[in-house]
């Protein structure tokens, strides 16, 4: 189709195709050298002279990556200024079938180090420019038990873990720069401090039950501390104040063409709702108290276009969500639309690149004198060098930062970089 690659490629930000995805027929009779089989391995760090794999196959999978984001404010803003936020995460998977002969049974540890500045306090907006910033602190980020039962039709995972991470997220298909969907779709947060997304966590529990194949419900229930700043949170505040609430979620999810021997386009829609029992100040009375907070949201990704025949991943896939939450005189943005779209391959011979658009929206509560509205939109392209190193340059253009005519749209440039070890 290539009306549409020309259509796409006037939409999304595309570089120069620097080098090719995959390599050229393989002559038999050479020899692969220490830098090919380093350049096309999975990790940077390779298998450590066989300690890797053997891990694996003891029922230990560990996994290091490292994801910076470099940017600066080209144009507009509260002030020009650059920034680089940065996250080393290690995670430790244990299996244990195999260590202890427990049947589906998984444990799961990580930790984090963030380092960095905000870019997005001298925007001045507030869907922050750079989803790596979190701080500078090391954390204990997750640690939690996942038991999967009955084929994989229950899955239940209790311990201590990012409230959104299995009912709030973005796009399958791209990690973008900004935060408003990665890792989840961050106004929830805005407008209910409790709610935790990664590097965070708190004490929880969630189960996802697959009712068919193409219908499953979710439900979790968490810790919910609106007073813990989770810029300098360090993962091991494990203790539960009585005076602090719940946070309690539930969704539905059809997921269309992703049963096994599906030949149709893959994608899920997905309504669900929430609630937070905490109390809330109310804008427009700030010695009134309101307890209890909720939302619902509709998110939506749909493949819809495809290069070449099943189980191809290459082509168009689209994304879209939809935040409501109805309480105006608590809720710092009571609506929230986004929409992205990704292109898989779509430069010849770059087949695992993606090229991304993003379009965030919110409206600020009408009890906030002089906040209207925030628009940000976003260009990225994802470009695969090797397996475990991405180069991703990004644009973003925001409109209104922060609801406020009084201060200039911003032009955000800069790049991301993620690299496994």
């Amino acid at each position: 189709m290539p009306s549409l690659r020309l259509l796409l490629l006037g939409l999304l930000l595309v570089p120069l195709p620097w080098g090719t995805a995959h390599a050229g027929p393989i002559d038999d009779r050479a020899i692969p050298s220490w830098v090919d089989h380093w350049l096309q391995g999975q990790a940077m760090t390779g298998d450590w002279f066989g300690v890797r794999s053997t891990l694996t196959e003891w029922g230990v999978t560990p996994s290091i990556t490292y994801v910076t984001d470099l940017q600066a404010i080209a144009l507009g803003g509260l002030r020009k200024n650059s920034a680089y936020a940065g996250q080393l995460s290690v995670d430790l998977q244990f299996d244990l079938e195999k260590l202890v002969g427990a049947p589906g049974l998984t444990f799961d540890v990580s930790g984090n180090w963030t380092s960095g500045s905000d870019l997005s306090n001298s925007v001045g907006n507030v869907f922050d420019v750079a989803q790596a910033f979190d701080g500078t602190e090391l954390r204990l980020s997750t640690l939690f038990l996942r038991q999967m039962l009955f084929d994989r039709r229950l899955d239940i995972k209790a311990g201590r873990f990012a409230t959104g991470n299995d009912f709030l997220a973005g796009p399958t298909f791209v990690a973008l720069v900004n935060e408003a969907l990665n890792p989840l779709m961050g106004v929830v947060q805005v407008n209910v401090p409790g709610v935790t997304t990664v590097p965070n966590a708190t004490w929880g529990g969630r189960v996802i039950a697959r009712a068919t194949e193409g219908l499953s419900v979710a439900a979790g229930a968490f810790y919910s501390d609106p007073t813990l700043d989770l810029l300098t949170a360090n993962g091991t505040e494990f203790g539960i104040n009585t005076k602090n609430g719940y946070f309690v979620i539930a969704r539905a999810t059809y997921h269309h063409n992703q049963e096994e021997g599906a030949t149709g386009l893959p994608g899920y829609y997905r309504v669900g709702g929430y609630y937070d029992s905490n109390r809330y100040t109310s804008f427009t009375d700030p010695d009134s108290q309101r307890r209890g907070n909720y939302g619902f949201f509709l998110t939506a990704e749909q493949m819809v276009f495809r290069e070449g025949g099943v189980p191809s991943k290459q082509g168009l896939s689209v994304y879209g969500s939809f935040v409501y939450a109805p309480r105006q005189r608590i809720n710092t943005i009571p609506y929230f639309a986004a929409f992205a779209l990704g292109y898989l391959g779509l430069l010849p011979r770059r087949d695992n690149d993606l090229a991304a658009f993003a379009m965030y929206y919110g409206a600020f509560s009408p009890y906030l004198p002089g906040q209207t509205y925030e628009l940000a939109l976003e260009w990225t392209y994802a470009l695969a060098l090797t397996p475990w190193l991405t180069v991703q340059p990004d644009i973003q253009y925001i409109i209104r930062p922060g609801g406020q005519s009084s201060v200039r749209n911003a032009l955000v440039v800069g790049a991301q970089l993620t690299i496994q070890f």
